[in-house]
């Protein structure tokens, strides 16, 4: 019977949306999980959606503009979406409180607490970046107790820790889906 029932079940579907700040690389880690290299970018303006499809799962893949006139857009897609990404680049000091904001945000009133969050330390690969401990500590990450989050440091230039990120956040994926 088992044998039976893997031959006609339906393959699962996601939601991901992937959002942050403006400059922050989201769609370039799109692309590079996309293509498997670095590509030139464009600002997103509104929404770019992808489809990765995999043995167990389809997932549809919302690369949301993070310029401030697009961020209203957001908590619609947010809302409908069964996993997010949030990407920070490590490198941007003065908008660190709008990306922490922001991105509690969306935690508190745009998703329910079931749904799993990668946070990604972007552009690691740049010299006087924030550590990831300290990231953690000051972007009140260990504040969530009804998240399940991770991070991870990444760089969307080399690919540095995105393969690791997106392996452990598919599976989560793959299982809940």
């Amino acid at each position: 019977m088992a044998f039976f029932l893997r031959l006609f079940r339906k393959k699962k579907q996601a939601n991901m949306t992937i959002c942050g700040l403006d400059k922050a690389g989201k769609t370039s880690v799109v692309n590079y999980l996309m293509h498997g290299e670095n590509r030139e970018t464009i600002p997103t303006m509104g929404v770019n959606v992808n489809t990765v499809n995999l043995p167990k799962l389809d997932i549809h893949i919302y690369d949301l503009g993070g310029q401030e006139g697009f961020r209203p857009l957001w908590s619609d897609i947010n809302e409908r979406s069964q996993a997010i990404v949030y990407i920070v680049d490590c490198t941007d000091f003065e908008r660190f409180e709008l990306t922490k904001n922001i991105f509690h945000d969306i935690i508190d009133a745009q998703i329910d607490d079931n749904v799993p969050v990668l946070i990604l330390l972007n552009k690691i690969d740049l010299p006087n970046r924030m550590s990831r401990a300290d990231f953690i500590y000051h972007f009140g990450l260990l504040d969530l107790k009804n998240t399940t989050w991770s991070c991870y440091e990444t760089s969307a230039m080399t690919g540095g820790g995105l393969i690791e990120a997106f392996t452990s956040f598919i599976h989560k994926l793959e299982d809940e889906a």
